[in-house]
């Protein structure tokens, strides 16, 4: 892989390109401008591929650009334009994170797609599942081979998400390079989150807007140019500077009316939007390499202390579920009947009495209940 040329960002030359094509966005000064080069760069994380094959891809996405019916969001039965920061008020993404001096963007815009998904896809906007990506990039990434200055692919994260899961911040917190000093709590096998299955959405525009819209979000590779470390606001379309590399974000929506994506990245909230940015369609091959969908994110975890809001029974013996706050359906299961009809009606009972309870949910079923 040919090394990209170390030309850094020139803010002016930025602003001056903006201004002949419109101020189709805004630039200014942000938390990677003011970094050095090599620091920037170190905020990366995905190798671009050869010269010709990222030629390729980003002439693909170019191409998919052009407006036709096929390629928009009504050709697969989604709306027209979704983001998961406001579902009918509703907010499904999880704070904006900041991967620091690390090439781990891989795991951020990965776990942040997880996150996402967990929220969205069980109606839940209030859950928080704060997942590591320290033990998605220090220990699943580097048994891969990957480091901070070499970075990873997302089809090898979405693999160990799904094979094996990823637990939670506060059992491996994360610091750029681990330099923290942190371990994986020994007890994560019991806080754990999993995506149950994902699908390559590669090339696919109309498949990609479908999989955001019902399930909250995907993860997507880009090649970044100099002018997008500046980027603070609007639809951004690369106008000027050298590539600096490649880099993996979450997409959390789309507006076709605007012709872009939305995305949630991991440099602060002192970058972009907040920490979030608007890409155009067929820009930088967002949507020609590597994009990535969760179906579904299955959790192993004790809830903490939550509520149930609805309970649910049907003729058949074993067949209770309860509707639990930030959860959603969750069924009850137990060793034999009477163990599972004791275990619902303790439930139901905390529905009444408005107590609070706190559950051990492993896969969508409550395998023990804790009634205040």
């Amino acid at each position: 892989m040919a090394e990209p040329a170390m030309k850094p960002v020139d803010l002016d030359e930025v602003t001056a390109s903006l201004a002949s094509a419109g101020h189709p966005w805004v630039s200014g000064q942000t938390s990677m401008t003011i970094l050095t080069e090599q620091d920037r760069r170190m905020r990366l994380g995905v190798a671009l591929p050869s010269e010709p094959d990222t030629d390729r891809l980003i002439a693909a996405a170019s191409d998919l650009a052009s407006p036709t019916d096929a390629l928009s969001a009504s050709s697969v039965g989604a709306p027209a334009s979704f983001d998961a920061r406001n579902v009918g008020g509703a907010n499904y993404t999880t704070p904006v994170k900041d991967q620091g001096s690390c090439g781990s963007c891989v795991a951020f815009g990965t776990v942040a797609t997880m996150e996402t998904t967990a929220a969205f896809t069980r109606g839940a906007p209030n859950f928080d599942p704060d997942l590591s990506e320290a033990h998605l990039f220090y220990v699943h990434g580097k048994s891969d081979g990957a480091t901070c200055a070499t970075g990873w692919l997302p089809s090898r994260a979405f693999t160990f998400c799904q094979n094996v899961g990823v637990t939670f911040e506060d059992y491996f917190p994360y610091t750029p390079g681990n330099t923290g000093g942190a371990s994986l709590n020994a007890d994560w096998p019991n806080r754990l989150a999993r995506v149950t299955s994902y699908k390559n959405l590669t090339g696919n525009p109309a498949a990609i807007k479908e999989h955001i819209s019902t399930h909250g979000a995907v993860s997507a590779c880009f090649v970044v140019y100099q002018d997008f470390f500046s980027y603070r606001t609007g639809v951004y379309r690369h106008l000027t500077g050298a590539s600096a590399g490649g880099h993996c974000v979450s997409l959390v929506g789309y507006d076709d009316a605007l012709g872009c994506w939305i995305a949630k990245n991991s440099w602060s909230t002192g970058w972009g939007d907040g920490g979030h940015f608007k890409i155009g369609y067929g820009q930088c091959g967002i949507e020609t390499w590597e994009v990535h969908g969760a179906d579904a994110v299955s959790l192993r975890m004790w809830t903490g202390q939550t509520k149930v809001i609805g309970c649910y029974h049907a003729s058949s013996a074993r067949s209770g579920w309860v509707y639990v706050e930030n959860r959603g359906w969750l069924k009850v299961t137990a060793a034999n009947d009477s163990a599972h009809e004791l275990m619902l009606t303790d439930l139901v009972a905390s529905k009444v009495g408005n107590r609070p309870v706190n559950l051990f949910e492993n896969g969508g079923t409550v395998e023990i209940s804790h009634v205040y």
